[in-house]
């Protein structure tokens, strides 16, 4: 990943982390930040109702749990009590584990494999 293409994917992710706790402050929720699943390198913000809804459309696996959804994100906030925010460590280990994806997203945009 060249240097253009590591500052894009920072700004997507400090802007996807900027809208999960916008949103988490406008209703408490907790929201996460995810890979989406039809785009190259972009992400979304859900939160608990949307996973609900996702794995009922069978976008993701009936199998998925809530504590999946925390092991993979690469962001989350705190509950609407404020208990359980994200460490200052783990969201440096969290944005390591985003920009290594992105890189491999990447590569395979480059390799020709399709993917959705």
């Amino acid at each position: 990943m060249n240097v253009f293409q590591k500052i894009k994917a920072i700004l997507r992710f400090d802007e996807a982390v900027q809208r999960a706790e916008q949103a988490h402050l406008k209703n408490g929720n907790r929201y996460y930040v995810v890979p989406s699943f039809a785009s190259r390198g972009k992400l979304i913000v859900m939160d608990r109702f949307n996973f609900r809804k996702l794995k009922q459309k069978g976008y993701i696996t009936r199998n998925a749990l809530v504590h999946d959804l925390e092991r993979e994100c690469f962001y989350f906030t705190p509950y609407r009590n404020g208990s359980s925010a994200i460490s200052t460590e783990l969201k440096k280990l969290k944005r390591k584990q985003y920009l290594e994806w992105y890189a491999s997203d990447i590569k395979k945009d480059k390799d020709g494999t399709l993917h959705c």
